[in-house]
C-alpha cells in the first residue's frame, strides 16, 4: 500500500496542508503549497490518475454550484451583462497577447493554441483545438505551459489583494452591507388603532397587509374573536396590534392605524415568538404559501433572517435549508411547530446521497451534449460546465417533488474542501511528470509568453474593475477566476477572503467564459 495512489494522495494532501498553513510575516502560500508539492511528487513518478482528479472535481464544482444557485441568478439579474463583458474582455486580453507575440517570434499557430489552452489550463479548449487540427505539438505546449499556468494564476491571485493594498475582510463587510442594503431590516412595533374611519366599518387585515406591505402578526381585538383565521379577518377601531415591517413602511402604516405604543406592552392571548432553524426535509426548498401545516396550526412566518440579511416572508418565497424563521404561533402548538420546522441541524440527512449522485449524473450528461455554433461546429459545455450549470438550476429550485437537492452547511463543506484537495493533488502530480521533459524539448519561450499573456491581463482587468469600476475585490477574484475557467483559482480565492462570495461572480461567469474559451481555441487554428 506505501506504493498506492491512495497513499500517494493522502500524504501529498498532508505535507501540502502543513506548508500552506505555515505564516512568514503573514503570508502563506495557502492551496499553492498543495501543488508545490504535488508538482515535485509528480516529477518522482507519485502519480495519482486522472479518475481521482475528475471524483474531487466533481464534487468541488457541484457543492459550489448547489450552495452558489440563488445568489448566482440574483447576480446575474442584477449585473450579469457586466460581469461577463469583463470576463471577456479578460479572455480576448489573453488571446490576444499570446497571438501577437507567438506571431512575433514566429511561432506556428498549433504552437500557439498550445500555449493559449495551457495558460488557461482548459482541457475543453485544448480537446476543441485537437478537433480541429489533430497536431501533437498543442498536447505538448499545453503540456509544458499548463503547471506554470495554474501555479502562476493561484499565485498571482494570493498576491492581489496585497499589491492593491485590499483589506478582504472589509471587503467581505462591504459586501455584506450592500446586500442588507437591499433587504432592509424588519422591525416590529405595537399600534393602537385609532383612525376614526375605522369607527365606520371594520377593515380586513389582509387590505392593510397588501397596502402597506407589512404583516400583521397578532392582534388583541375589542371584538374579542378566538385569533383563528376566520375570526380575525377584520380590525376594528381600538384594536392593538402588532406589525413587523421595514422602518419605511412602519412609518407609513402609523399615519394608516394611529398611536404607536410601547414594545414592551403585553399582548393577552396565547400566542408566542419561536426563532426556528429550517432543518426539515419537508420545508426546505417549499414556498411559505404552500406550507399548509403552518396555517393549520395557526402559525405565521413573521421574517427569515439569512446569511445575516432579514427577508421579508412573501408568500413566494421558498425557504432554505439554515433558515432562521421568527414564527408567531399559540403556546399550545409551540411544540409541534418547532418539530415541523426542524430546528436541528444535527438531524438533518447530511448522507442524503440520492440528490448529489442524482444532480452529478445529470450534470455530466448535460455537458456531453453537443450544440452548434455558426463558423465554429459543434461544441460541448464539458465535464465541469455541464455539473456547474446542473447543481446552479438544482440549488435555484432547492427541491423538485420530494427529492431536496439542498444540502446541509457541514455537508457541503466537506465536499467542497474534499474535492478541492483531490483535485489539486491529482492536476499537480500528472503535471509534475512531464515538465522537465518538456522543458528540455521545447524551451522556456511558450512559458514566459504564457506567463506574461496572464499577468498583464489579470493586472489590467483587475485594475480597470478597481479604479475605475469601483468594484468589490470579492466579485474581482470571482471575475478573474471565472473568466479563466480556473477551478484552483476559485479555490485560492474563497480560501484568502474566508468566503464563498466569489463563486457568486465566478458562477455568473464561467458558462460564457468556457464556450468563448473554446471558440477562440478553434478560431485560432480555422481563421488566423
Amino acid at each position: 500500500m506505501l506504493h498506492s495512489e491512495i497513499f500517494y494522495l493522502f500524504l501529498i494532501i498532508s505535507i501540502g496542508y502543513i506548508l500552506g498553513n505555515i505564516k512568514i510575516r503573514g503570508f502563506s502560500l495557502d492551496i499553492t503549497a498543495m501543488l508545490l508539492v504535488a508538482l515535485i511528487a509528480g516529477h518522482f513518478g507519485m502519480v495519482i490518475s486522472d479518475n481521482f482528479k475528475l471524483f474531487g472535481l466533481a464534487i468541488f464544482i457541484y457543492a459550489v454550484g448547489l450552495q452558489s444557485g440563488p445568489g448566482f441568478f440574483e447576480t446575474i439579474k442584477n449585473e450579469g451583462i457586466k460581469l461577463n463583458l469583463i470576463a471577456l474582455s479578460l479572455l480576448l486580453s489573453i488571446f490576444t497577447c499570446i497571438y501577437i507575440i507567438g506571431s512575433y517570434f514566429g511561432l506556428s499557430k498549433s504552437i500557439i493554441d498550445g500555449i493559449f489552452t495551457g495558460s488557461l489550463t482548459s482541457v475543453p479548449s485544448l480537446a476543441a483545438a485537437i478537433e480541429v487540427k489533430n497536431d501533437p505539438i498543442i498536447s505538448v505546449i499545453f503540456g509544458i505551459v499548463y503547471p506554470f499556468g495554474i501555479f502562476a494564476t493561484i499565485l498571482f491571485i494570493r498576491i492581489l489583494p496585497i499589491i492593491f493594498r485590499v483589506n478582504l475582510q472589509k471587503e467581505v463587510e462591504t459586501y455584506e452591507e450592500e446586500k442588507r442594503q437591499k433587504y432592509p431590516m424588519i422591525y416590529t412595533k405595537n399600534f393602537k388603532i385609532t383612525n376614526e374611519n375605522f369607527k365606520k366599518h371594520p377593515i380586513k387585515k389582509s387590505q392593510i397587509e397588501e397596502i402597506t406591505s407589512t404583516l400583521i402578526e397578532r392582534v388583541e381585538s375589542v371584538d374579542k374573536c378566538e385569533l383563528d383565521e376566520e375570526a380575525c379577518r377584520y380590525l376594528h377601531y381600538n384594536d392593538i396590534v402588532r406589525v413587523s415591517g421595514t422602518k419605511e413602511q412602519l412609518e407609513a402604516l402609523s399615519v394608516m392605524l394611529g398611536d404607536e405604543m410601547g414594545e414592551a406592552y403585553k399582548f393577552h392571548d396565547d400566542m408566542k415568538v419561536y426563532r426556528l432553524l429550517v432543518t426539515s426535509k419537508d420545508i426546505v426548498g417549499k414556498k411559505i404559501a404552500s406550507i399548509k401545516e403552518l396555517k393549520s396550526l395557526r402559525a405565521v412566518v413573521t421574517k427569515v433572517r439569512r446569511a445575516g440579511i432579514d427577508i421579508k416572508p412573501h408568500p413566494s418565497l421558498a425557504l432554505m435549508l439554515g433558515d432562521k424563521l421568527y414564527v408567531v404561533a399559540p403556546e399550545k402548538y409551540g411544540q409541534r411547530v418547532t418539530d415541523f420546522i426542524g430546528n436541528d441541524l444535527l438531524k438533518y440527512p447530511a448522507a442524503d446521497f440520492l440528490p448529489i449522485s442524482v444532480g452529478i449524473v445529470f450534470g455530466i450528461i448535460l455537458g456531453s451534449i453537443p450544440f452548434n455554433l455558426p463558423f465554429v461546429g459543434d461544441i460541448k459545455l464539458s465535464f465541469v460546465g455541464g455539473i456547474l450549470i446542473t447543481a446552479l438550476i438544482l440549488g435555484r429550485f432547492g427541491r423538485i417533488g420530494s427529492i431536496v437537492w439542498q444540502l446541509s452547511p457541514h455537508s457541503n463543506t466537506l465536499m467542497k474542501t474534499l474535492g478541492q484537495l483531490i483535485f489539486m493533488a491529482s492536476i499537480g502530480t500528472n503535471a509534475g511528470k512531464y515538465l522537465l521533459d518538456g522543458l528540455s524539448t521545447n524551451g522556456f519561450l511558450p512559458i514566459y509568453i504564457a506567463l506574461f499573456a496572464l499577468i498583464f491581463s489579470q493586472f489590467l482587468v483587475a485594475f480597470v474593475c478597481r479604479v475605475f469600476l469601483k468594484m468589490n475585490f470579492l466579485h474581482i477574484l470571482g471575475v478573474l477566476s471565472g473568466g479563466m475557467t480556473s477551478t484552483p483559482t476559485l479555490t485560492m480565492a474563497n480560501n484568502i477572503s474566508k468566503s464563498d462570495y466569489p463563486s457568486i461572480s465566478y458562477a455568473a461567469v464561467y458558462p460564457m467564459a468556457l464556450v468563448v474559451a473554446i471558440v477562440l481555441a478553434q478560431l485560432l487554428l480555422k481563421l488566423f
